[in-house]
C-alpha cells in the first residue's frame, strides 16, 4: 500500500554515520520529488474521497430523492463534509512523516530522484518532527511560497520548514557508509519528471488560452 513505509533493515552501505560530506539536494530535485508525491497523495486522497462519497450518498439515497438539503443538516451529513476535508490533510500528514522518519527516510518521490530527509547532524528524524515539518511546508506554501523557494537561496538548500524542524534534504548516499556515491547532478529521472510535469503544465494554459479564446468569440 502507498502509505506503508519501507520497513526493510538497512545494509551496512545504507547506514547511518554522523559526520562527513553530505550533498545538499538541489531545489529542483526537490522540485520533481514533490510532483511525484503530490501526484500519489492526490490519487489515493481522490480514491478515499469517492468512496466516501458513494458510501454516503448511497445510504442516504432516499433522503436525496425526497429532502436533499436534510442529508446535511443532521450529525451524519456534518461528519461526512469533515471526513471529505479532513481526512485528505491527514493521510498526507501520515504519508510524508511516516516515510520520511522511515528506514529510506524519504517519501517514494524523494526516493526517486535519490534524496533524502535527514536531521542537521544527519540523522534519521523522529515521527513526531516528520509530523511537524509537514505542517510547516503548509506554512512554507501559505506565505506565497516564499517559505519553499528559499531551498533554492539558503546555504544548505533549507526551506522555512527545514530551518523550523532541523531538518536537511541530502543526497540519498549522504552520511552513509559510501559518501562518495552521492550525485551531484541532477539525474535522468528528475530530468524527466521536470520535462514531463512541465510539458503537461503548458498544454494547461494553452487549452486555458484557446477555451477563453472560443468563449470571447462566442461573445461577440
Amino acid at each position: 500500500p502507498p502509505y506503508a513505509p519501507p520497513t526493510a533493515t538497512l545494509t551496512a552501505d545504507q547506514a547511518s554515520y554522523a559526520g562527513g560530506d553530505g550533498v545538499q539536494a538541489g531545489f529542483w530535485k526537490r522540485v520533481a520529488a514533490y510532483m511525484i508525491d503530490a501526484f500519489v497523495v492526490g490519487v489515493a486522497t481522490w480514491i478515499v474521497q469517492i468512496a466516501l462519497m458513494v458510501i454516503f450518498f448511497g445510504a442516504n439515497m432516499g433522503t436525496l430523492s425526497s429532502n436533499p438539503e436534510a442529508m446535511f443538516s443532521g450529525a451524519t451529513g456534518i461528519l461526512f463534509i469533515l471526513a471529505v476535508y479532513l481526512v485528505p490533510i491527514a493521510m498526507a500528514v501520515a504519508y510524508y512523516a511516516a516515510f520520511h522518519a522511515s528506514s529510506k527516510q524519504a517519501t517514494l518521490g524523494k526516493m526517486a530522484v535519490g534524496i533524502k530527509v535527514v536531521r542537521t547532524d544527519g540523522t534519521r528524524i523522529s515521527m513526531g518532527r516528520g509530523v511537524g515539518r509537514y505542517f510547516g511546508f503548509m506554512l512554507s506554501s501559505l506565505i506565497m511560497g516564499i517559505g519553499l523557494l528559499m531551498a533554492a537561496f539558503t546555504e544548505r538548500k533549507q526551506g522555512l520548514h527545514d530551518m523550523i524542524c532541523d531538518t536537511l534534504v541530502v543526497d540519498k548516499w549522504a552520511y552513509t557508509a559510501h559518501p562518495e556515491w552521492q550525485n551531484r547532478q541532477l539525474g535522468t529521472v528528475t530530468v524527466v519528471i521536470l520535462a514531463v510535469f512541465g510539458l503537461l503544465f503548458v498544454g494547461a494554459i494553452l487549452l486555458i488560452a484557446v477555451v477563453m479564446g472560443l468563449a470571447i468569440s462566442g461573445a461577440n
